[in-house]
């Protein structure tokens, strides 16, 4: 049996230790590597074609401001390192099939691109046609075109697809990604969420306590900056107080709530149970000129500093908000700082 030269083994051990140096550098920098979530805020102007309540601003359909988000969104994936995206809810004005048709062209731009997920608004379900000044009223009950354009079988055949609370619908979904070396979980839930969609919720955080846990629903915070502890509209189910109380100060590893419906911006940081921070973001500009004129939210997750980068953007207009309430930083910990031994 031949012996390999003493020198070609150590050479050999050499090259497999520098290997290993390079495989490990490489890890780390991966976890150290900054992503993006992407955030739509109230769409419902853009896909106005029912009540027609966009008519106000004389620039006829809209639909374009949404078409630039998502394009916006698909163009900028690398150099941001957009993760996921998330839509905070009224997706449409008054759940008209054509109406869902133009979210479907817009959203479907993400398809293979951008993972994502949507939850419902008050203004995604339940029209009536009324005789009151808008010619309709909505969430009168919980039906919704939604399920056409948006089917559950579509999404359920990606990887990042985690479930549903109904088998066949997809008003309540839950999804997953990694990023950075961390394992997350988004949570959606329709608007007004009702007792059985929470307690279907608090299953899912707690089967997945080794991820990190992103709550997204529609009505959830004033722009005062208060939970919302009243909500109208005739469909049952639980307020912005108490979706906190029954769901989301319940887990150590729910980090963040995301949610639209109250125009304007706030941010509120409160205490969970187990001593957890949880940071709670409204984003929201239908008040705005042609009903928001594409403004949408990026959130840059920054594990070596232990920030999320909240930036406040228009890619029609291309500018940013620069606001305190639109440009901030929130503090969350992505990377355990070891401590300095003193020699």
């Amino acid at each position: 049996m031949r012996k390999i030269p003493l020198l070609v083994v150590v050479a050999l051990l050499g090259i497999s230790a520098t290997f290993q140096k390079q495989r490990a550098a490489e890890h780390q920098a991966e976890k150290s590597k900054a992503f993006t979530i992407a955030v739509l805020p109230d769409t419902q102007f853009y896909c106005d074609t029912r009540l027609k309540l966009s008519k106000k601003w004389g620039n006829g359909d809209l639909r374009r401001y949404f078409f630039e988000q998502t394009r916006w969104v698909c163009d900028n994936r690398k150099r941001l390192n957009i993760a996921f995206l998330v839509h905070e809810g009224d997706i449409v004005q008054a759940d008209a099939p054509e109406e869902w048709a133009i979210a479907k062209e817009a959203m479907s731009m993400l398809d293979g691109k951008v993972p994502y997920c949507m939850c419902l608004g008050n203004h995604d379900m339940g029209f009536q046609k009324s005789n009151n000044k808008y010619g309709g009223d909505i969430a009168v009950n919980r039906t919704t075109h939604f399920n056409t354009y948006f089917p559950r079988e579509k999404f359920a055949k990606r990887k990042e697809f985690g479930g549903t609370f109904h088998p066949d619908r997809h008003d309540n979904s839950w999804y997953h990604f990694e990023a950075a070396g961390m394992k997350f979980v988004i949570v959606s839930l329709e608007c007004k969420p009702r007792d059985e969609v929470l307690k279907w919720a608090n299953e899912v955080v707690a089967k997945r306590p080794d991820h990190r846990v992103i709550v997204l629903t529609h009505a959830y915070l004033r722009a005062n900056g208060r939970r919302i502890d009243k909500l109208g509209y005739k469909i049952k189910g639980n307020n912005g107080e108490e979706i906190w109380e029954k769901l989301v100060s319940k887990h150590k590893n729910i980090f963040m709530v995301l949610c639209g419906h109250s125009a304007g911006e706030a941010v509120l940081t409160s205490t969970g149970d187990h001593g957890n921070q949880v940071h709670q973001v409204l984003s929201d500009y239908q008040h705005l000129h042609n009903g928001g004129e594409s403004w949408l939210r990026f959130m840059v997750f920054e594990p070596d500093e232990n920030k999320i980068k909240v930036f406040t953007y228009n890619p029609v207009l291309d500018k940013f908000r620069e606001a305190p309430s639109s440009r901030f930083d929130l503090e969350y910990e992505m990377r355990q700082v070891t401590p300095v031994q003193n020699p």
